[in-house]
């Protein structure tokens, strides 16, 4: 994967932001994205990787996206329209996500689903700029207090999965951590909370490595870890990368010591790279899930209806609830316009409200003329005054036929009381 960020510079970036801009969605009322999107009711983008080293995020959203859209549909469609996604490639790249996004508000959307930390930086004055909602699917943490009012993250921060992670790690007993993170932005972005996390709940970090990734050998780097003598690694890297280290360190020490990762290395193609009984062994990924119920049976069942024999994504539970939230939001402000959806986002997920876990459900309860509390399949939607959710997270393992099974809970008062 190219990281065309790094040679186009802040300057480049805003240049091609700014161009965007004027084209899709400048301040002129009569911008074609703002025409278009005034009667796109349930017409959403999915903006994400589709193709390169990461393209499982974009299927994992899209794959929820699905669920959420046959789930809508079923139930009477958004302000009597039938969901209509359009999905568009950003390879987890920055300049590559600007024409995405411009097809996207070429299509008429009226809300957007993504993308990613890689390129949330072109995407987000794009989107806002033409008044589009958008339900940002990245972990950046320097969105931890962003003040966009049409920008919604509905999977929790990098900040909090890094707390999740060391937490879990000292839940287990693990005392002495070396961290392994390939040079992506979006792995890079998680080691501060991890090191101070594990450092105030009394855990030492021995060293960090990071490794370029897409290379033929490792050992150099597997040595440094092991000659740490850690009692856990923490570890985020795309599928090739694990592959190659995995091996070297099952070469060097027999996979001596255990792995604790992200919803990344829970992805399908991570864990048939690794293989099954390998992560069955050795890797415990850790990642958002739900405590609410009636929600995760929903999800399961409308997936199981419509994805026969499969299992679920990595977090396809958060596109699920991101697109089904946008809908209430839209069939509560009783139209698709992105200012009027974006005050009501908050009126439909969190308290106080009636609790309810489905769309058809919840749209009874807004028909009635009943203020609601949605809860989600990923867990409570409930914004904070920056517009991001939090927790609880889950610890998973994979079986021998490349199952996950959740092996452990974090819960967010937990969370609260580890974050530094």
């Amino acid at each position: 994967m190219r990281i065309k960020a790094r040679r186009i510079g802040a300057m480049g970036l805003a240049i091609v932001a700014v161009t965007m801009l004027g084209v899709y969605g400048g301040s002129a009322s009569g911008s074609p994205a703002k025409a278009a999107a005034a009667n796109a009711a349930g017409n959403y983008g999915v903006l994400s990787c589709f193709t390169g080293r990461l393209a499982s995020l974009g299927q994992a959203m899209l794959q929820g996206s699905q669920v959420a859209a046959k789930a809508i549909d079923s139930a009477g469609g958004v302000l009597g329209q039938k969901v209509k996604l359009s999905q568009q490639d950003t390879q987890c790249d920055l300049a590559d996500a600007v024409p995405a996004t411009q097809k996207l508000l070429s299509s008429g959307v009226s809300g957007v689903i993504g993308p990613e930390t890689q390129e949330i930086a072109a995407v987000e004055p794009i989107l806002k700029n033409s008044k589009i909602v958008d339900e940002f699917q990245g972990g950046d943490t320097s969105r931890d207090h962003q003040t966009d009012p049409f920008l919604f993250r509905d999977s929790p921060s990098d900040s909090q999965l890094g707390v999740a992670m060391a937490l879990y790690a000292y839940q287990k007993g693990y005392r002495h951590a070396v961290l392994l993170f390939y040079t992506d932005i979006a792995a890079q972005t998680l080691i501060a909370p991890i090191i101070k996390t594990f450092k105030k709940l009394g855990g030492t970090v021995l060293t960090t490595i990071n490794v370029a990734p897409g290379q033929t050998s490792y050992v150099p780097e597997v040595q440094k870890a092991i000659a740490a003598k850690p009692d856990v690694i923490f570890t985020q890297t795309d599928a090739p990368t694990a592959a190659v280290l995995y091996r070297d360190f099952k070469q060097s020490d027999n996979l001596a010591i255990p792995f604790i990762g992200t919803d990344v290395t829970g992805a399908s193609e991570y864990l048939k790279a690794v293989g099954y009984p390998v992560a069955h062994a050795h890797l415990t990924s850790v990642y958002g899930t739900s405590v609410s119920g009636k929600a995760s049976t929903e999800f399961t069942n409308e997936f199981n209806s419509l994805f026969k024999g499969q299992q679920p994504l990595a977090n396809a539970n958060y596109a699920y609830d991101a697109v089904i939230s946008l809908a209430l939001a839209q069939d509560a402000a009783k139209t698709a316009d992105g200012t009027k959806v974006a005050a009501t986002m908050k009126k439909v997920t969190d308290p106080p409200g009636t609790a309810c876990f489905t769309y058809a459900t919840c749209k009874q309860l807004l028909s009635a003329g009943k203020k609601i509390n949605y809860e989600g399949a990923s867990g409570s939607l409930d914004y904070n005054q920056y517009n991001n959710v939090f927790g609880p997270y889950g610890a998973f393992k994979v079986d021998l036929k490349g199952n996950e099974h959740q092996v452990g809970l974090l819960s967010a008062p937990a969370l609260a009381k580890a974050t530094p």
